[in-house]
Parts: C-alpha cells; sequence; structure tokens
C-alpha cells in the first residue's frame, strides 16, 4: 500500500481555493454591511 496523503489533486485544490475566496467575499460583504449601518444610522 503507497502512501499517497500528500498527492492532493488539481481539482480539488482549485474547488478549495473557489471556496475560500467565496467565503472571504461573503465576510467581507457582511463586515462592509455591518460598518454601512453604523456610519448611515
Amino acid at each position: 500500500m503507497t502512501d499517497q496523503s500528500h498527492e492532493i489533486p488539481q481539482d480539488l485544490r482549485n474547488l478549495v481555493r473557489v471556496i475560500s475566496a467565496c467565503t472571504l467575499g461573503l465576510w467581507a460583504f457582511a463586515a462592509g454591511l455591518l460598518i454601512g449601518t453604523f456610519l448611515f444610522l
């Protein structure tokens, strides 16, 4: 049995990159909304 735990497929790596980018975008959007509500109240 060969150890293949260090070999990550490129597709999986791209998927993780897309998911992390979307999550960061959502967090930035939520933070912007929060700051906007405090600024314009």
